[in-house]
């Protein structure tokens, strides 16, 4: 078996709130982190779909709308609204967003959404 020398070092800086959520991930991976960031940066694939960007902000520009609905109708204000053009627009986007990464082949992660084809 080859040895391999490792004589080279990385280093970057982060946030506080951003080496706890490292560590948490190596913890819950069961290597070093050694090991976990090197397979993070040289295994893992990274794939960036900047087509996602605009559906994404047009969900939540819909979720907005969509809480505001449900607060409305909790205080008593509407009893009742008409979501036909929300669900042909939610339609749309997931068919979007299925074509997107159908293109792709893999795994879309934003933030904390993951999408899976």
């Amino acid at each position: 078996m080859e040895t391999r020398t490792r004589n080279r070092v990385i280093a970057f800086r982060v946030t506080s709130a951003e080496r706890r959520n490292i560590e948490a991930k190596v913890r819950q991976s069961g290597l070093c982190q050694q090991e976990y960031l090197l397979h993070a940066a040289l295994e893992t694939p990274i794939y960036m779909v900047e087509d996602l960007k605009p559906l994404l902000g047009e969900l939540r520009a819909w979720g907005r709308n969509l809480n505001q609905l449900t607060v409305l109708a909790h205080q008593g204000h509407i009893e009742s609204a008409n979501l036909r053009e929300a669900t042909e627009m939610l339609g749309k986007v997931y068919e979007a967003v299925n074509r997107l990464l159908t293109e792709e082949g893999q795994v879309v992660i934003h933030g904390d959404v993951q999408f899976h084809p």
